[in-house]
């Protein structure tokens, strides 16, 4: 892979966002109504979008599932029912699309040089139009925006993770959605511009200078599964199970990965007469560490329980 190096311009927005909250902490600044109003036609569009506008049924590739595994695709094509989303999932995405409102109010005050937001746009492969819509566009780059838990702003954007971080391990298919959406107006990606929703904490992940590896696997990961999903190819599951280790040590069990484990199609795909979700079985503490199954050689004894 290239090498990673720092552009100038995100750490300049960043400097930007930095500099304005802090003179709103210490004093007060100037919003113009006009942002005002349109914060709050998109916190209002947000709320629609959550709870009142229809979901559509049938399923359709587009940027933002472009780069998702081929296999939870495949699912999703076919019509498996995975499993449900807990009761909290609306509350969670309304914060991101709030969060999203609010950093764009905040990203123009602080006179960052936004070009254009929420802007839809269309990428072709083959004869199929795929599309999508970009969060922002600043000084002709886009950006994705994104609201990160503590844990995912540190590890996975931040200092212990970053671009190189997502790159190497990228389930939910954020490189494929950011080139895709720069590539669909012949203009660079810049990375994510991220918001920590429990400190209010700001950070730029940015693309490498030279990125043009990274875009052109991004970009043949997505197309890939275009094609896949247009021809109907056979089911192939993209991941293995793993060997389950306990204090380092192999146990003889096999577990899901991390990837799997989250992903909502596990049970069909693995057999729910398969897989099993058990507490780890070697550990006496009380609240061990829980696991999908899919060999168990070496159970807990019977009496352990």
């Amino acid at each position: 892979m290239a090498v990673l190096s720092r552009l100038k311009l995100p750490s300049q927005i960043l400097q930007k966002v930095q500099s304005f909250l802090k003179r709103a902490t210490d004093d007060s600044v100037e919003i113009s109504e006009e942002l005002i109003e349109q914060f709050g036609e998109d916190c209002k569009e947000a709320i629609r979008k959550q709870f009142t506008t229809k979901r559509e049924k049938k399923f359709r590739t587009r940027m933002s599932n472009a780069g998702r595994p081929l296999c939870q695709l495949q699912m999703e094509k076919k019509g498996i029912k995975g499993e449900g989303q807990p009761y909290s999932n609306k509350m969670r995405n309304s914060f991101g699309d709030l969060i999203e409102a609010l950093s764009v109010l905040i990203l123009k005050s602080a006179e960052v040089n936004v070009n254009s937001t929420q802007k839809g746009v269309t990428y072709e492969v083959g004869k199929t139009k795929i599309k999508g819509t970009y969060d922002i566009e600043i000084d002709n780059i886009v950006y994705d925006i994104k609201s990160a838990s503590p844990w995912a702003f540190e590890n996975k954007f931040g200092e212990n993770g970053g671009f190189s971080s997502i790159a190497e391990d990228d389930p939910f298919g954020y490189m494929s959605q950011g080139y895709l959406y720069a590539e669909s107006e012949k203009k660079r990606f810049g990375g994510w511009i991220v918001i920590n929703k429990s400190t209010g904490e700001w950070l730029v992940t940015e693309t490498p200078k030279d990125d043009s590896e990274y875009r052109n696997k991004a970009l043949e990961t997505a197309r890939g599964n275009f094609s896949a999903i247009d021809e109907d190819k056979p089911f192939s599951r993209c991941y293995s199970d793993v060997a389950e280790t306990f204090r380092k040590n192999p146990t003889g069990n096999r577990i899901l990965g991390i990837t799997c484990s989250f992903c909502p199609y596990k049970f069909p795909c693995w057999g729910s007469d398969k897989l099993q979700y058990l507490p780890q079985q070697q550990s006496k503490g009380k609240s061990p560490r829980w696991s999908y199954y899919t060999e168990l050689n070496n159970p807990k004894p019977d009496d352990a329980y």
